[in-house]
């Protein structure tokens, strides 16, 4: 192997892993590191034979700037990939409170493995990105960005902050718009139960509230599956387009 090909080789495992760093988790579980590094190497090996040699540094300073710069994109790649499923786990975290069954906020950040509804919508959601191919669509868009940021050269356009901004923007409106409806529920039952606190003052309204709005809540996340699915196919499409907006226009 020539120092070209080797360099190659390193540049784009650099990358690749900046992004598979970013790998959505599975209630909170990470896969091992083992296997994150050799999906990697796979990846790497693969990629590296289609692609022309880069640039072997001159210096020490330029390895390592050149280096640093190629696990920054990966890692920028990967983040703009992962924040559909920061949306989805926002979601149930509102969901959880719509409902009256969020976790009891201790000393700590929650957790989604201490949340059961977040817990299991991030579940689905990695379920989802899956079975919709989002892996493939991820390993095509980091395959395609050697196109406009070749190994050992990586760049972001001008505005590449301006798009991890909007694509970050994402995350607040595709989580109220999923949980658009378990919001609409609440607001219904503690209207109506209002009304009947002051027709029926004997009522306890805050317990039979209470149990209605768990009961409609559940019976409503029972039935929004298909909702969600549809959100997500959506999202899970454009990941790529907003990963390679990095790179280029």
């Amino acid at each position: 192997m020539t120092t070209g090909l080797l360099v190659t080789w390193m540049m784009v495992f650099l990358r690749t892993l900046g992004i598979f760093l970013q790998l959505p988790v599975l209630t909170n579980r990470p896969l091992p590191v083992t296997v994150r590094l050799g999906i990697c190497l796979c990846v790497a090996t693969l990629l590296s034979a289609t692609l022309p040699e880069a640039p072997v540094p001159a210096t020490l300073g330029q390895l390592v700037g050149t280096v640093a710069s190629e696990l920054i994109l990966g890692l920028a790649m990967g983040f703009v990939g992962r924040l559909c499923f920061g949306a989805v786990e926002m979601a149930g975290r509102v969901i959880a409170t719509e409902i009256g069954v969020s976790a009891t906020p201790g000393m700590g950040v929650p957790e989604p493995s201490q949340e059961a509804i977040a817990a299991m919508l991030m579940t689905f959601a990695v379920v989802l990105f899956f079975m919709f191919g989002g892996h493939l669509m991820m390993v095509s868009a980091l395959a395609r960005s050697f196109a406009w940021a070749p190994a050992g050269a990586p760049m972001f356009v001008a505005d590449a902050g301006d798009t991890i901004i909007r694509a970050t923007s994402r995350v607040i409106e595709l989580g109220v718009r999923m949980a658009a409806p378990f919001i609409a529920m609440n607001f219904l039952v503690t209207m109506t139960f209002s009304i009947l606190g002051r027709v029926v003052p004997k009522m306890n309204v805050y317990l039979v509230s209470f149990s209605m709005r768990v009961i409609a809540g559940f019976t409503l996340l029972a039935s929004a599956g298909a909702l969600l699915a549809r959100y997500l196919y959506t999202e899970f499409g454009e990941v790529p387009l907003r990963m390679l907006e990095l790179t280029t226009r």
